[in-house]
């Protein structure tokens, strides 16, 4: 034990001293242990070497030597002050490099000088960095150049092989160190860079572990959790002694021991990968579940996901993700209902606007008074529980029959279902407080379903009122129906329309042919949508607006009915409708030649230059159906068209059409 601290003692001692008692990085301290190294080692050759020629009896030479070493002893002393490594590394290095210069200057290249000439540039560029360095190797170069090349110079005379080779070795070895040292900044470099991106995807990952609701854990073959897991997973499970736990026993409350084993038998194959990631998603046994918390009986819906880590060597793990999504779950749940709730009440809507406003307003009265009827039941205290719910139960009956006969079949089933419910009370042994009290919040719902009727009669009513009479009516229609077909197929088609109605003469839908009218027209509306409105880049690119337009006039002229629809889009491509009569053989190519005949075949059954077929274009029945119903009226069609502006089509119905039923 004395010997291992005193080892210990030792190597922290030697530590300090070579990194001059300060902590610095990996690099810099590497710089310091080899600068404190060659100083000590250097200063205390300078010593001996100085004895030595001072014995000889050389002394300027030895005081040359021991002044080197003192100066090395002082730069020791630098080291550990706050100076930066360049300064004492400058001095030291400007010193051999002196030294260096006297070596070549005197000619006294034997023994070890030679090599301490050739060690100046690893010296100067290690300890003072590329540039600086560099630059005490290029100067101490160029002293070496002028003593050996230039006579008379150097103490000797040096051969033109020794100064080649000296000058040759130098800078060969100052080459070579510039290329490692370069080598090793790069590298360097590139290690710093990975680091970084490695501590920064550290720091993300563990962000994503402990900040994102979802809980991740890793499990070994025992299905062992470890202690890498993200803080959520307590949250999710409950609890925070998760480490060192089977995944199993969290599962005792939520599984049955059956099922437990399924899972286990999952995890298997997700270890031994014995299928795909996607396969092993699907299978998972435990994908959606309701978990039960072991210690609260709490219970949440947990989403799990589990895939294969390997740990290298072939030491696999399993990754886990719990996710809580209870809540979520619940949202889908309330959407779920809103939507149903929507969609009831536009059954409802659409049931109570095809029933006559005054027969719909006896109804109303009828319901109004069988409630109020309910409402003197309940407050009468001299009735028996029992006799309160046959009373209760026969008005009820009455609502639903009522309710029936005008097809509100909604309202019907909610009154049927509160038939079932009072029945049952009402046959039973004994009728409680709680039993009433149901019944009454139930006649509370359904009355409030009521009372939405009775406002859906009155806009409707207010609204012909207001329009004053029954064209105006189907005015609404007529456009409302229009607008509705343009909105849907723009939205199909990824473009931007409007719909604008020019000119309507109401009396020609008071009287005329209105469901032709709102067939063709509407076949219309979606093929101009279809074929010619432009995408609206497109329409940008050509000086456009982004949106479309369609127009629409319905007027009288003369004797007949002119229907007018009109857009601004790219106008008809005859070439396409050629190409593609062609292909269908539907004309020849002699007649392919003539525009009428290119116009008169986009009427033909099964005709379409659409690229692909949709709920709006790609069948060929649009323009085929317009064709038919005009025929059936005896009218006729005109279509005008200019590239890049748009078409028009003009609809006559003859004059004896425009007084037929609205039927018609």
């Amino acid at each position: 034990m004395a010997e291992e601290k005193t080892g210990n003692f030792f190597s922290s001692f030697l530590n300090n001293f070579l990194n001059s008692g300060k902590i610095r990085s990996t690099d810099e301290s590497l710089r310091y242990n080899i600068l404190n190294i060659a100083i000590l080692a250097g200063g205390l050759f300078l010593v001996i070497f100085g004895t030595s020629v001072t014995l000889e009896g050389n002394i300027p030479r030895g005081i040359s030597d021991y002044a080197m070493a003192a100066l090395c002893f002082i730069i020791l002393f630098l080291l550990r002050t706050k100076l930066p490594l360049q300064i004492p590394g400058g001095i030291v290095v400007g010193a051999f490099g002196i030294m260096c210069t006297m070596f070549v200057s005197t000619g006294e290249l034997h023994g070890f000088a030679s090599l301490w000439i050739f060690s100046f540039p690893l010296l100067a560029i290690f300890v003072l960095g590329m540039t600086i360095g560099l630059i005490f190797s290029v100067l101490l170069l160029c002293a070496v150049v002028t003593f050996t090349i230039i006579p008379g110079l150097a103490g000797i005379s040096y051969h033109i092989d020794s100064a080649t080779r000296l000058i040759g070795v130098y800078f060969l070895v100052t080459l070579l160190t510039v290329i490692y040292e370069q080598s090793r900044l790069i590298k360097d470099s590139r290690v710093s860079r990975l680091n970084h991106e490695l501590r920064v995807e550290r720091d993300v990952i563990t962000a994503m572990k402990d900040n994102l609701p979802i809980g991740m854990f890793l499990m070994n073959r025992e299905y062992i959790i470890q202690g890498a897991y993200s803080k959520p997973l307590e949250d999710i499970l409950g609890t925070d002694k998760i480490e060192g736990e089977k995944i199993t026993d969290f599962l005792t409350a939520s599984l049955k021991a059956k099922e437990r084993d399924i899972f286990v038998d999952y995890l298997k194959m997700v270890l031994e990968r014995q299928f795909d990631a996607k396969m092993l998603e699907d299978i998972n046994p435990i994908k959606e579940f309701t978990y039960t918390n072991n210690y609260n009986n709490r219970s949440k819906i947990i989403r799990t996901v589990f895939s294969t880590v390997d740990q290298g060597l072939n030491d696999f793990y399993v990754l886990g993700t719990m996710e809580d999504i209870s809540e979520t779950r619940e949202l889908e749940r309330k959407l779920a209902e809103e939507a149903t709730k929507r969609d009831e009440e536009m059954k409802d809507l659409f049931q109570v606007i095809q029933v006559d406003p005054a027969v719909f307003g006896d109804f109303i009265e009828d319901t109004e008074y069988e409630f109020d009827h309910i409402n003197e039941i309940l407050k009468n205290k001299s009735l028996s529980a029992k006799d309160a719910m046959v009373n209760i139960y026969q008005s009820v009956h009455a609502i639903k029959s009522n309710a029936l006969i005008l097809g509100l079949d909604n309202f019907s089933t909610k009154l049927h279902n509160l038939e079932d419910v009072i029945r049952q009370y009402r046959d039973g042994d004994d009728i409680t407080f709680e039993n009433v009290l149901h019944i009454t919040i139930e006649l509370e719902k359904i009355m409030k379903e009521k009372d939405k009727f009775r406002i859906i009669i009155d806009k409707i009513e207010s609204f012909r009122a207001a329009t004053g009479g029954r064209s105006r009516q189907d005015q609404y229609v007529l456009v409302e129906t229009l607008f509705k077909a343009c909105e849907n197929a723009a939205r199909t088609e990824g473009k931007e329309v409007g719909f604008f109605v020019d000119q309507l003469d109401e009396t020609i839908l008071e009287n005329g042919p209105r469901r032709v009218i709102k067939e063709v027209l509407t076949q219309l509306v979606r093929n101009s949508v279809a074929h010619g409105i432009e995408m609206p880049e497109e329409r940008k690119e050509s000086g456009k607006e982004s949106q479309g337009r369609i127009s629409l006039s319905i007027v009288r002229e003369s004797n007949q009915i002119h229907l007018k629809l009109s857009d601004d889009g790219k106008g008809i491509n005859l070439n396409k409708i050629k190409e593609k009569a062609l292909e269908l053989k539907l004309l020849s190519k002699e007649d392919a030649e003539e525009k009428k005949n290119l116009l008169q075949v986009i009427f033909s059954p099964g005709f379409s230059t659409a690229d692909a077929t949709n709920l709006n274009a790609g069948r060929g029945i649009g323009l085929n159906l317009v064709r038919e119903r005009l025929k059936e009226l005896h009218g006729s069609i005109k279509i005008s068209s200019e590239p890049g502006k748009g078409t028009c089509f003009d609809l006559f119905i003859p004059g004896d059409n425009a007084d037929e039923s609205k039927d018609s």
